[in-house]
């Protein structure tokens, strides 16, 4: 199936009117919007127009909050830890990013602990929130059981991401965002969407065995990033973010598609001033590492060395250019929630 291109301007305005017509205030509509469109602009369609569908259904049925009651359970020094109310990542998650710049502001260094937030989505983008501060911002989220550990087969840990930003002069953001998984759950979902078929080594079936099937292996387990290291990554993760919040063993927790049963999610945001830490230069000093790295020897079959972000920047660009390709089938989705939300659909060139 060919895919649809539309500009970013269009698929934001679409996204922002459908979360408003799901009963969101208009800011936190455009809110998630944002988050949405920044994730198929810089080429991560795992956490982009593939995750809205089941966002609308959430916010209809009421296991997704479009008007979250944030509470503030402790509130320390250097530290806060948050009660999302089961809302919208881009809302609850922005806030927690906005608490930990506060107390970075104050002290140096901020966190903010969220549990009950809705599924966390594009995390990067949360990380991303620190850099207009020229703070480091860096994101931990939760996930709903679905990694293996290491030598197991069942769904025991979330495939806890992580995120990075770095304030620096380069120009490009500097953002690093990983799942522990070896690659995504959305991009399993995203295949399973298409028709399409994984790589092996993804994913396990339902019975634990390896699976090229993407339905199958979005209805099985997530295999971790680099065997033990990506599954003991994923459990200390999990000490920093379920534990941490409150919000309970990610093995307890629903699947994020069984989409009439609440769903809850914790996140640790993080931020820390350079500019108050060090006392001198930071950014000068993370474009010399940045210079010295690209300018190190190349190996065979390589013409240059990226800094992460730098290629998700280069994406960004040409899709806020030339528009964002979305799949024949995904556009397919947008079009039919239109219709149900009584909207007017994206309009493809």
């Amino acid at each position: 199936m060919a895919d649809i291109t539309l500009p970013a301007e269009t698929l934001h305005a679409f996204l922002a009117r459908a979360y408003a017509a799901l009963g969101l205030p208009p800011g936190d509509a455009a809110k998630c919007a944002a988050q949405t469109v920044d994730a198929e602009l810089r080429g991560v369609g795992s956490h982009g127009c593939v995750r809205f569908g089941v966002f609308v259904s959430r916010l209809r049925r009421g296991t997704a909050n479009p008007r979250p009651d944030i509470k503030t359970i402790t509130d320390l020094p250097a530290f806060s830890l948050l009660d999302g109310d089961l809302g919208m990542s881009a809302v609850v998650g922005s806030r927690a990013m906005e608490i930990a710049m506060e107390k970075a502001e104050a002290g140096g260094f901020g966190a903010a602990a969220l549990r009950r937030s809705s599924h966390t989505g594009h995390i990067g983008y949360l990380a991303a929130l620190a850099l207009k501060k020229g703070m480091i911002g860096i994101v931990i989220s939760g996930a709903a059981g679905n990694l293996a550990p290491w030598g197991g087969a069942g769904r025991m840990l979330g495939n806890n991401p992580v995120a990075f930003a770095i304030p620096s002069n380069q120009e490009f953001p500097i953002i690093f965002d990983m799942a522990t998984s070896k690659v995504a759950r959305g991009y399993v979902l995203l295949a399973a969407r298409a028709g399409e078929p994984i790589p092996e080594g993804w994913a396990l079936d339902s019975e634990g065995r390896p699976t090229t099937d993407a339905a199958l292996g979005a209805k099985g387990t997530m295999l971790p990033l680099g065997e033990h290291k990506g599954y003991g990554l994923a459990l200390m993760f999990s000490f920093l973010t379920s534990a941490l919040s409150g919000n309970g063993f990610e093995a307890d927790q629903p699947d994020w598609l069984d989409e009439e049963r609440p769903f809850a999610l914790p996140l640790l945001a993080i931020a820390i001033d350079p500019v108050r830490c060090l006392g001198g230069d930071y950014q000068a000093a993370v474009d010399e590492t940045v210079r010295r790295v690209k300018a190190s020897p190349l190996a065979p079959n390589f013409d240059e060395i990226r800094i992460p972000g730098e290629g998700s920047h280069r994406r960004y660009t040409a899709f806020l250019k030339n528009g964002i390709p979305l799949k024949e089938a995904l556009f397919g989705d947008l079009c039919r929630i239109a219709g149900e939300l009584g909207i007017d659909p994206p309009a493809a060139p």
